[in-house]
Order: structure tokens, then C-alpha cells, then sequence
């Protein structure tokens, strides 16, 4: 990273979150004529820095808050003050109401939540004109949808030269649930046109921690996945995101389509109950995922009727109040009933006033639809909601006219869908704001698809299994229909 800032004797450079001074250290090693600032708010930190760096008048070392504190602030409103930033921000960073409500008003229109991409756009604003920043931050800023409007100032106001991306487990003691890290370096520039028309170099494929010292040092690039893409490209893209998880065609479709998902489907998700321990119970101990250790239920707390009683909105009387609820699963098509909820009068009314418990988009429950699980995985495995309820483990897919069930239910497990989302939202998670931008293309005739469907869905109800003979039919209409855009 050091040697990405392009060090030179006289830079003034800003370690934002200096922690135990790694990059000073380095710093120091490289040029002896540089004036280095160092911020840390934590104060054990502070206080071994000032200790381990007392002899090196060239470090100065302050205890503050690098988001917040008022000398940064006149830098910042003075056109930036430094050569060079460099360091490994905070992610994933607790806040209080208080702090977070003080960020808000001061970082209005960007996620706060975040603590690293708050670093980022306050280190681009401390950066001079021409300055070089290099960042070890998560990859999350180059898609979600959270972070468009950074993004936006990334793309208008710095040339970004690198983004290296590799497995967060490259380092042990990373948590907060990142899949993926990446170390960008970018140069801040005053010229719009100029940041617009900077390529940006992609690299990827790293295999083992190692791999990083190799790019540094320019050893061996051969097995690197290396790809230029152009920031007018990404600021012309859908979200102004880095779809970079497939190829050209894939991006220019996601880019150029008319007719998404959201013409012909609503995306919502499901009720969230608040306390799943309470109000979940399953259909046996080995039921996976768990991880509230839910019940057991018995089959007498079953209503298998409920789809008859009036007002089932109001809740079920009597003992029989638990009902099948479509949670998060890795099965295709159909699935079986594991998962069962409390639908009782006095369930429901938790459910409606609890301030945990969210009974949201109940307009959907005991509808047809799709489930598409939340949290993904290699393959994209949808399921069908048969009118049922379905939490907030799932994005809830339902279509605006039903003769497009299977043609959706048969697309979302096809392998052009899973290349297509993963394009959109390369991170762990769906939500529907992934979905509803998915380009549909329709064919002439859903009937084929229907009656294909029709058959597979017969046969996992009799042996449980997907038949691999039909799924390989569904996939080649589904190349077929995208064979323009993804090759």
C-alpha cells in the first residue's frame, strides 16, 4: 500500500485511524522528509503511539475523532490539506443515538451507519487536489444500494487508479460479516471530465495473502484477474454501481434494460415477529439453521384448515394455532413445511403493536408468490409461497398477473438469474431492492414453461428431487432468451 501513494520527500499524509502505527512505521522506512499527522480515538492507542514515536518530531499525534474534529473540518473547508491519506478505517464501528443523530446532520445524504465509507468520503474531502488516498476498506461501497451517493462523489471528484480485491479471511481478525475486502487508491482531481473518463483497474482472483505483496511489487501477475473499467461506464450504470462480478454483456443488459422485474412482480419482505424463540417452532430437531432454537412443534398445534377460516387475518381461536410460514431455505421450486408460526388471536396482536415485531406488507400474506432467500449462497435457490405467510428471511416475489408464476419460479433458478444477480449485488445478502431492478426478457409463449414446470414440481412431490433432465431444458430457453447479452 505504501508504495501506492507514490511517496515523495516533503508529502504531508494523514493516518486517519493510526491504531498501533503499522503504516507510519513503513512510512518512516521509505522517506525520512515527510510530515505525518496521526489520529486515533482511542485513547490506550494514542497514548503508545506518542510513546513508541517521541523521538520523531516529523509525527504528530492526536487523540480525536477523524469524522468529527474541528481543525479537519477548516482543512476540508480550505480545499483539503494533505499529499497523502493511508490506512485501514473502522468498519462495522458501534455508534449511540447521539453520535449517529450528530453524523446525520453532518454527512447528510450518506449512510451512516458505516463507519469506513464515512472515512472514505471524509478522507476524499481532506485529500488535496491531485492527492492519493489508499484505503483497506470492505468492497460493499462498489454495489449496495445504500451507498449510491458516495459512489457519485467517488466517481465525480477522484480518478480511482486501483481496486484490489481479495477474501476477508486473507486477514483472521476481520468480523462484521464481510465476504470481501479490497484496497482501493485513488487521486482526488477538480475536473469532472477528467475523473470521468479515468479507467479504473480491477483486480481479482487472489488466492492467498501473499498475492497482495505480488501486486505491490509487481511479481507475477499472470493468474490475476485484471479488468479496466471506465468511471463514466460506472456512473452511467444502474446505481451508479461496479458490476463487475460478469462480463460486458451482462453489465450493458442490466444498464439498457426497459422492462425489469418490477413491471411484472412485487418485492417486499415477509413479518418479522420479534422474538423467533416465542413465536417459531419447527418440524423436528434436525431442521437446519436453527439458530433461535426453536421448539418442536406437536402435530396437534398444526391447523392445516387455515386457508378456510374467515378472518384469517384477525388470528386462529383454539389450539390449533400454528400454521406452515416460509422462511429461508435451500430447496428449488417447492419445499417442505418446516417452519411453523403462531397465529393465534394474541400473537397477532403482538405482532401488530410490539415495537420488536414488524407486521409489514401483510397485503401479501396467503398469496401465491416466490421465495428468494436473503442471505446467499453459491446457486440461487427460489421456492414457491403457496398462499402462505412468509418473514423477513425471504424476499417475497408476486407476480401482477399469476400467468407469470413459473416463468418467473423456473427463471430464478436458472443459472442466467444467478449470474444476473450476482452481478447487481455481488455481497452476501439479497434485498429486494436487488431484485426489482432484475431486466426481464419474456418469450413468446409462457405455455412451454408452464407445462415444464408443471412436471418437475409433480415430480419433487413424489421423490423429492429436482429432475436434472428438465431443469437442463429450462436453463436453455433461459440462455436462449439472454444468449444476446451474456455469452
Amino acid at each position: 500500500m505504501i508504495k501506492r501513494i507514490s511517496l515523495e520527500e516533503g508529502d504531508l499524509i494523514l493516518e486517519p485511524s493510526a491504531g498501533d502505527g503499522v503504516f507510519i512505521d513503513e512510512m518512516l522506512k521509505n522517506k525520512s522528509d515527510i510530515q505525518i499527522d496521526a489520529y486515533d480515538l482511542n485513547v490506550d492507542a494514542i497514548d503508545v503511539l506518542k510513546i513508541k514515536y517521541t523521538k520523531n518530531s516529523n509525527v504528530n499525534i492526536t487523540h480525536g475523532d477523524t469524522l468529527l474534529d474541528l481543525q479537519l473540518d477548516i482543512h476540508v473547508m480550505s480545499n483539503g490539506k494533505y499529499d497523502k491519506i493511508i490506512g485501514n478505517p473502522p468498519y462495522g464501528a458501534w455508534q449511540d443515538q447521539d453520535k449517529r443523530s450528530t453524523l446525520k446532520k453532518k454527512y447528510a445524504g450518506f449512510y451512516v451507519k458505516e463507519t469506513y465509507t464515512l472515512f472514505l468520503l471524509r478522507c476524499i474531502s481532506l485529500l488535496k487536489i491531485n492527492g492519493i488516498l489508499s484505503f483497506i476498506i470492505p468492497d460493499t461501497f462498489m454495489n449496495l444500494h445504500r451507498h449510491n451517493n458516495l459512489r457519485e462523489y467517488m466517481l465525480l471528484n477522484t480518478k480511482i487508479k486501483e481496486i484490489v480485491l481479495f477474501p476477508s479471511k486473507f486477514f483472521p481478525g476481520i468480523q462484521y460479516g464481510y465476504s470481501k475486502m479490497c484496497i482501493v487508491t485513488l487521486q482526488k482531481t477538480d475536473d469532472k471530465n477528467i475523473a470521468l473518463d479515468n479507467d479504473v483497474k480491477i483486480i481479482k482472483n487472489l488466492k492467498k495473502p501473499s498475492d497482495i505483496d505480488n501486486i505491490t511489487h509487481e511479481r507475477d501477475l499472470t493468474h490475476f484477474s485484471v479488468e479496466l473499467l471506465n468511471q463514466r461506464v460506472i456512473f452511467d450504470s444502474i446505481d451508479k454501481a461496479f458490476l463487475i462480478k460478469a462480463g460486458e454483456g451482462v453489465r450493458n443488459l442490466i444498464n439498457s434494460s426497459k422492462f425489469t422485474l418490477v413491471d411484472i412482480a412485487d418485492c417486499v419482505t415477509g413479518i418479522y415477529t420479534g422474538d423467533n424463540k416465542k413465536y417459531f417452532k419447527v418440524s423436528s430437531i434436525n431442521v437446519k439453521n436453527n439458530l433461535s432454537k426453536c421448539p418442536v412443534i406437536e402435530k396437534d398445534e398444526i391447523n392445516h384448515n387455515f386457508n378456510n377460516i374467515e378472518n384469517i387475518m384477525e388470528g386462529i381461536e383454539g389450539n390449533m394455532h400454528f400454521i406452515p410460514v416460509v422462511k429461508g431455505s435451500s430447496e428449488s421450486y417447492i419445499r417442505k413445511n418446516e417452519w411453523f408460526i403462531d397465529w393465534g388471536k394474541e400473537a397477532i396482536i403482538h405482532y401488530k403493536t410490539n415495537k420488536k415485531a414488524r407486521f409489514q406488507n401483510s397485503q401479501y400474506y396467503f398469496k401465491k408468490g416466490i421465495a428468494l432467500p436473503m442471505v446467499k449462497s453459491s446457486k440461487i435457490r427460489a421456492n414457491l409461497i403457496d398462499n402462505q405467510v412468509f418473514d423477513q428471511s425471504i424476499v417475497g416475489v408476486f407476480p401482477k398477473d399469476e400467468k407469470y408464476l413459473n416463468f418467473l419460479l423456473a427463471f430464478f433458478n436458472s443459472e442466467v438469474f444467478n449470474s444476473i444477480i450476482n452481478t447487481i449485488n455481488p455481497t452476501a445478502n439479497n434485498s429486494a431492492n436487488y431484485v426489482k431492478k432484475i431486466p426481464i426478457i419474456l418469450p413468446k409463449e409462457l405455455s412451454h414453461i408452464d407445462e415444464l414446470v408443471n412436471q418437475l414440481t409433480d415430480l419433487k412431490k413424489i421423490n423429492g428431487k429436482v429432475n436434472n433432465e428438465i431443469q437442463i431444458k429450462l436453463d436453455r430457453i433461459f440462455t436462449e432468451l439472454y444468449s444476446d447479452w451474456i455469452i
